[in-house]
């Protein structure tokens, strides 16, 4: 363990609150946006006669979009050189395309309608263009978010960046809560202005939304405009995709360790996503008797119950927890295993829940865990990000010190003052207070540093070879990788869940038919479920082995391996 002055690593001033609220207020955009696809996309493709199957695959958009656009839009916003900044012209560019998307999705019909007026065409149509529009949708917003995740790490120093992305986390979770909200009132009855139809209003909605809170952000940010060096000035136009290819190969081992629990955690959090309020809606089904199409929909709102309950436990937790790690009660590390701990009890503990109220309380519990996945691994990464780059600086300018003769010999300028080499504070390169570290293998960023003599530089380990040394890495290019992690899960589950529901079914078709008819599907999706606990349960315990970085009230860091 060791401890580094945090000075030498982030003399960025802190934010004020103020900063903190219109720094993350643009994840109210993102957020929002989500919740008009998410919770009511499918019922509107079936509104227009899209078969199941074929509404399965519009998903797809969403893992797709993030293995492509997230590393994409990361590497190529981290060398934009625009004078707005790095991430604002992706943040614009790609709220247009956002909004117009959304326009297209909720008024399918209506533009059809102004191309043909054959019933036919004009069905097959609607469908297509909310289709396209989805995916449109699903690729921009995921640009859109990509940039202002990076712009968070950005902008906001190395101890405040748990304060900040608790800010983010809680601003979605809070919109989660008024978006479901809002899909709940009837918008046309009580807002006819929006449009005139549910989907209409709603989506117009999201575009008010969006525009309101992004601008938000973009105006209150003041981003300092990147410079390219003639390195990369002169880089090849495939040069992004040998930096992602590199980056997503050659994590840095603190990162790659996160990377590691973020996969198993998303194994356990998409069945969540993809079958809970399924499986609330399945046990109202079976536990009540089916009178009348308005039991239907009695259902379907015990779902939708269960999901607001989530939202709201989501942002109490998002509220508290930041509160309880920035006083130092308990570290990110030690709340980051707890979250997949009761992740773990909640989704284990399907199989012997056979009430709603019961089903409502598991649902709930598991908006602990969701708010510190949203939180502390973004927390994490920018906390890992501004040590290790700084690491990384630190040895390059070491390297200027040392010198190799012909003979292989090491020399060393005596006139930077002794055994250990001054730089000040805000000065150039050779009048700020640094210290040299002895990295013999140029791999553990993460070890104590040490004052050395620079005699022991001498000693045949230290090795000056190019390729040993890390390469620097930018916050797009990092949450790129990062949310890779995320959408392999998406895949997996997809798949295996195909799978578990289809052994389910051929157990459920050999035993004789005398339970209720919605029973099979029930134990399907508790099953699903059941697998996502095991999944939390291996996140738990990899969780244990990243890095923590603890921020004291002197302002120094310790790094615990």
């Amino acid at each position: 363990m060791g401890t580094l002055d945090m000075k030498v690593f982030d003399t960025r001033p802190k934010a004020s609150f103020l900063q903190l609220f219109l720094g993350t207020f643009c994840m109210v955009a993102i957020q929002f946006t989500w919740t008009v696809e998410l919770a009511y996309g499918t019922p509107y493709l079936l509104s227009l006669d899209l078969s199941k199957e074929l509404t399965a695959c519009v998903w797809l958009a969403g893992p797709l979009s993030g293995l492509i656009v997230q590393p994409l839009v990361g590497a190529w916003s981290d060398k934009h050189t625009s004078r707005l900044g790095r991430r604002r012209p992706f943040m614009i560019g790609g709220g247009i395309v956002v909004c117009l998307s959304l326009l297209c999705v909720g008024y399918s019909k209506q533009i059809t309608s102004i191309i043909t007026t054959d019933s036919n065409l004009s069905k097959n149509l609607a469908i297509a263009i909310a289709v396209i529009a989805f995916y449109i949708l699903d690729f921009s917003l995921n640009a859109v978010q990509a940039s202002c995740r990076s712009l968070i790490l950005d902008i906001f120093p190395i101890f405040q960046q748990d304060t900040a992305n608790a800010f983010a986390s809680n601003t979605q979770n809070i919109t989660n809560v008024f978006g479901y909200f809002i899909g709940f009132i009837d918008l046309v009855k009580y807002i006819p202005g929006l449009g005139k139809s549910q989907m209409e209003a709603f989506c117009t909605a999201g575009v008010i939304v969006f525009i309101s809170s992004m601008a938000v952000t973009c105006f209150a940010v003041n981003e300092i405009p990147y410079e390219k060096t003639q390195d990369e000035s002169s880089e090849p136009w495939y040069q992004v995709f040998l930096y992602i290819w590199h980056a997503f190969r050659q994590l840095q081992s603190s990162i790659q360790k996160l990377c590691n629990v973020i996969f198993f955690a998303w194994m356990g959090w998409f069945p969540f996503l993809f079958y809970s309020t399924t499986w609330v809606s399945d046990i109202y089904f079976d536990t009540h008797e089916m009178e009348s199409p308005e039991s239907w929909d009695k259902g379907a709102r015990a779902g939708s119950f269960a999901l607001l309950v989530y939202a709201i436990v989501a942002v109490i937790a998002g509220t508290v927890l930041p509160t309880l790690t920035a006083k130092g009660f308990i570290s990110l590390k030690n709340t980051y295993t707890l979250s997949h701990i009761i992740s773990a009890i909640a989704l284990l503990s399907t199989v012997f829940v056979h009430t709603v109220t019961g089903a409502t309380v598991l649902l709930g519990l598991m908006g602990i865990p969701f708010a510190c996945a949203m939180w502390i691994p973004f927390a994490l990464v920018g906390e890992y990000l501004v040590v290790e780059n700084k690491q990384n600086l630190q040895e390059q300018e070491q390297d200027q010190v040392v010198v190799i003769d012909n003979n292989n010999t090491l020399n060393v300028d005596n006139n930077r003052g002794g055994d250990v080499l001054s730089e000040e504070q805000g000065g150039n390169s050779s009048s700020r207070q640094r210290a040299l570290s002895n990295n013999s293998n140029m791999n553990n960023h993460y070890g104590a540093t040490t004052t050395i003599p620079l005699s022991s530089l001498t000693e045949p380990s230290f090795d000056l070879n190019e390729n040993d040394k890390t390469k620097k890495y930018d916050a797009g290019m990092v949450l790129g990788v990062l949310n890779m992690y995320v959408v392999f899960p998406q895949f997996l589950v997809s798949f295996l869940a195909a799978i578990i529901f289809a052994i389910v079914n051929h157990i459920q078709s050999q035993e004789p038919s005398n339970s209720k008819g919605r029973k099979e599907d029930t134990i399907g999706v508790t099953v699903v479920l059941f697998f996502g606990g095991l999944m939390a349960v291996i996140a738990a315990v990899l969780s244990r082995r990243i890095v923590d970085v603890k921020n004291k009230k002197s302002k120094s860091i310790i790094v615990n391996l």
